[in-house]
């Protein structure tokens, strides 16, 4: 039994304690198995000075397990134990150590969308896409210290976000709300196929093209071997003159985007529009521009860092909301402060 195998229904940070309450009943053996997990994953990401398990103490319907620096208590460890549910609270050394703990555990808070609490946003349809994108963990963060910086921009760029669109048919109901979301966002163009790119959005595309009866393909993002087209799934000759709309997931710098309607339109397809479910507004929709391609998204990054969302959807500490709009304002300049390098998008 490990830590991050635990789904969350309730989580919460409050100065220097942590709590959460998971839908399950364990035995002694997946408590001691969890125990055992928690001492390695909290010496290993959190608190270095850890030495040792204390033994397990019992009172009434719960178990208490202090974790020691040599002989001084420097964490709590409690399981509480209900009819249908299990509390668990850590008692940490500190806040920053709380918050750091809360951090590793929000991944597998958002397990069902509330849908109720959508209901009180007062934003646009925008936000409440992006919304639902926090609720169901597709949109994650990461401060580069319990976890790395994310990479973006073909792998060589970092970030401390990462939009995660391919978990959306992990969340069926979410996922065909996005789906018919999009088809109504798309209604009025006028489009013979959809091309989706390898490889988060095939599925997407395919979805997209089904909901309006048009064949689809995908596009790679480069030439592997000489046998294998970038345009996968058409005859050549079935594109001549036809409309195309490019899908994918979300876009960073534009690049892979611009490759793929270049090579669209060199077989002689004709491409004018670009969608994507997420657009983090790092100049993507320039790069297009500059090849008279008009970039659409369902939601931006503009949107999801709303003042409408509260925090109780994106569980963004204040660390993360500052790291993110420092990051928004200069991907460049961040590299720079954060000692990383930083690689220019070039034509390829």
């Amino acid at each position: 039994m490990k830590l991050e195998q635990i789904p969350i229904v309730a989580l919460e940070v409050k100065n220097n304690i942590v709590r959460f309450t998971t839908p399950l009943i364990f035995e002694n053996r997946e408590i001691k198995q969890l125990v055992n997990n928690v001492f390695k994953t909290y010496k290993g990401k959190i608190n270095s000075n850890i030495t040792r398990i204390g033994t397990g103490k019992h009172e009434a319907n719960a178990l208490i397990f202090p974790f020691y620096k040599k002989t001084r208590t420097i964490l709590y460890f409690n399981a509480i134990f209900d009819t249908d549910k299990t509390h668990f609270s850590f008692e940490t050394a500190n806040h920053m150590e709380a918050l750091k703990l809360f951090r590793l555990l929000r991944e597998q808070y958002r397990i069902v969308p509330d849908v109720k609490m959508l209901t009180k946003l007062k934003g646009s349809f925008s936000e409440i896409i992006a919304a639902l994108l926090w609720q169901i963990g597709a949109i994650k963060v990461s401060l580069g210290d319990i976890k790395p910086f994310f990479k973006v921009d073909e792998r060589k760029n970092f970030s401390p976000i990462y939009i995660d669109i391919k978990i959306l048919p992990s969340f069926p109901l979410v996922y065909n709300f996005v789906i018919s979301s999009a088809c109504l966002f798309l209604e009025n163009l006028e489009f013979d196929l959809v091309c989706g790119i390898e490889a988060g959005s095939i599925t997407l595309a395919n979805s997209i093209a089904q909901k309006f009866s048009k064949p689809s393909l995908f596009a790679r993002r480069r030439r592997r071997y000489y046998e294998a087209p970038l345009l996968e799934g058409i005859n050549p000759a079935l594109l001549l003159h036809k409309k195309v709309l490019v899908v994918d997931d979300t876009i960073v710098s534009g690049q892979t985007k611009l490759n793929v309607c270049q090579e669209i339109r060199r077989l002689g397809g004709e491409v004018n529009k670009c969608f994507v479910i997420f657009d983090r507004c790092e100049k993507g929709a320039e790069v297009l521009k500059k090849i008279n391609v008009e970039l659409l998204s369902l939601t931006n990054i503009n949107s999801a860092l709303s003042s409408n969302i509260p925090q109780e959807i994106t569980q963004l500490t204040p660390e993360e909301y500052a790291e993110l709009k420092l990051y928004f304002q200069s991907p460049k300049n961040w590299h720079r402060l954060r000692g990383l390098k930083y690689y220019e998008e070039t034509k390829r």
